[in-house]
């Protein structure tokens, strides 16, 4: 990167935190995984040209160069089975004691299934959306679509959340 190392430093600082949250919940929960896809992420955003990245662009760049790095990640794994398996057994190592937590957490690992279910591009622009807080221009960007296109994928993917969490805890939706 032909910037300082003072503006990579600030960048670094101000993306890294909401780009390793990003990539647990689309990888599924991997905390080291999560951690070296963004580190790499910002490797090559060290190493390009500052006159390719236009000043402000760092963001958008990094969140699709992670997408990507992460979806090779998953492509490498055997099967989906295998995948959630080992997010399950993960998740159940995780588990306190307490009843009250006990609870919580089957909840948020019923969730990651049910996340984990969505396709790739509902569950990318629903965990920028309510995750990173990124409006719905911002997430077209960092996923190469249209605005109507995160829209519609933002949607589908509430409401096939909202269904199958029904399914699962036999709760009616209102």
């Amino acid at each position: 990167m032909g910037r300082d190392n003072e503006e990579f430093t600030m960048i670094f600082n101000e993306h890294y935190p909401g780009l390793c949250r990003f990539l647990e919940c689309l990888i599924g929960g991997r905390c080291d995984t999560a951690r070296e896809i963004a580190q790499e992420s910002f490797m090559r955003l060290y190493r390009i040209d500052s006159e390719s990245l236009p000043v402000g662009e760092a963001r958008f760049w990094l969140y699709k160069v992670a997408r990507n790095l992460a979806l090779n990640e998953l492509s490498k794994r055997q099967t989906r089975h295998k995948f959630l398996g080992k997010v399950t057994e993960a998740l159940r190592r995780k588990t306190p004691n307490p009843e009250e937590n006990l609870e919580q957490n089957e909840r948020g690992q019923m969730l990651l299934v049910l996340l984990k279910s969505l396709p790739e591009q509902q569950r990318a622009a629903l965990l920028l959306r309510e995750q990173e807080e990124m409006s719905y221009r911002e997430i077209a960007r960092v996923l190469n679509v249209t605005e109507s296109k995160v829209k519609v994928d933002i949607f589908r993917a509430r409401s096939a959340l909202r269904a199958r969490w029904s399914e699962t805890t036999g709760a009616s939706s209102n």
